[in-house]
This record gives C-alpha cells, structure tokens and sequence, in this order.
C-alpha cells in the first residue's frame, strides 16, 4: 500500500545516511527494528530500544521516522484489510503523533503506541460517520400517503403536457391567489372562506406539505369554494376546484 511503501523508502534512505554519517546513540538500524517487532513473550528489550529511538528523535527527526517505520506493520494488522487508503494515511499521521506526545515509560511500550493510536483514528473515523461533517444531513422516509399522491400526480401528466403549460398553470394559481387575498382585503370575501379552501383545497392538492384533512374541514372548504366560485372561474379557468 502506497503510505507504508513511502515510509519504507524513507526509512532506506535514512539507513543509507547513517552508514555515511551515524546518527548520535544509535547502532544498526534494522537490528533496532528487529528488536522491537520481537517483544513476545518478553518486552523489555524491545522497550528498551523503543525508549531510546524516541527519546534520540527528539533532537533528531529521523529517528521518529525510524520509530514509524518499526510501529507501523504492528498498526496495519490492526487495521481492516478493507480500510480505504485515507484511513491507512491518517493512522500512520495518528501514529507519528503519538509517538511524539506519550509517555515513553512504562512495559510493553510498543504495544500501548499502537494501541492508542487504532482508538484515536478509529473514534475519529466514526464521528465523522456518526455526526456528519459542516453539513450534516438527516434521510427520511416519505410517507405512504405522499407517495400516493406523488404517483397520481405523474399519472396525471400526459406526453402532451409541456413547460409552457405548467408555466400558465402556475401564473394562473398566482393570480388566483393575488385575486382573493385582494378580495379578503376589502371585504367582499370573507376571510374565513379563504382560510378553509386554502387550508384544504390548495393545500392537499400541491405536492409539498400535503395533510390530512377532516370531514369537517372538507364541508368548510365545499361552501367555501361556492363563495370563491367567480374567482375560480376567471383565473383558474378548466382547472378543478
């Protein structure tokens, strides 16, 4: 996987310059990765020479890097075999990370280090699942009822409708609308009539917020469309009511 190929390349380039140039406090490189692999049944050797890698590291860098390239095939066997490769990237950012702020005392060093690190990438990963991003966003299903309509709504629509008609049908509900809120206003229609054929008839015939309506609301919206009958009549035309 490419994330540990680069730590790989950067850990052969980093043994190819202590040989020319030994880094202060350290032997052998690969024999100091070996030994901190092999920490079973005893780790006290491979503590001691984990210890030593971090404690040299922090005055020289390339001995962390060492230390990531010792801890990292112990991190990719606990991560999933099916973990993307930006989750591989992050774990090994989290890792190097650990390296640098933990206690470096203490038994079965190696261990805890890896350790720590699968549970901080692991709970990262799912916040970010559990709680979204700056958007989060919340799916729900619609109800049977909506559907319903939704479908009988596209039945309804022929082959021959086209953009011009819903644009007309459109302007036509507006002025409608603009036609008895007017008329609301100067008293000739009462406003209660308008409410009860709003609060029914429109309501429930769009496709947005459709609700239920009671017997009684029904009654109140049939006398309300005989008041609004010449209203009906001029804007909304062929249109039912």
């Amino acid at each position: 996987m490419k994330p540990y190929r680069q730590l790989d390349a950067a850990y052969r380039q980093i043994c190819q310059r202590h040989v020319r140039r030994p880094i202060p406090g350290l032997g052998d490189l690969d024999e100091i990765v070996t030994t901190i692999h092999n920490d079973t049944p005893d780790p006290a050797a491979s503590d001691e020479a984990l210890r030593d890698l971090i404690a040299t590291g922090r005055t020289v860098p390339e001995a962390n890097t060492v230390a990531l390239h010792a801890l990292a095939p112990r991190l990719a066997y606990r991560i999933s075999r099916t973990a993307t490769v930006e989750y591989h990237q992050d774990a090994l950012t989290e890792l190097a990370l650990v390296i640098l702020d933990s206690s470096i005392s203490g038994a079965r060093l190696a261990h805890r280090l890896v350790n720590r690190t699968h549970s901080r990438v692991w709970r990262s990963a799912r916040n970010d699942r559990v709680r979204g991003g700056t958007n989060p966003v919340e799916i729900l299903p619609r109800e049977p009822g909506r559907l319903v309509l939704i479908q009988e709504l596209l039945e309804a629509v022929t082959n021959d409708d086209t953009v011009a008609d819903v644009a007309t049908a459109r302007v036509s509900l507006q002025r409608f609308r603009a036609a008895v809120e007017d008329a609301v206003a100067h008293g000739v229609v009462p406003d209660q009539a308008w409410i009860a054929y709003r609060a029914s008839r429109l309501r429930s015939a769009g496709i947005t917020n459709p609700v239920r309506t009671t017997s009684q609301e029904r009654v109140l919206a049939h006398r309300a469309a005989r008041r609004l009958l010449p209203y009906i009549d001029a804007h909304l035309a062929v249109h039912a009511a």
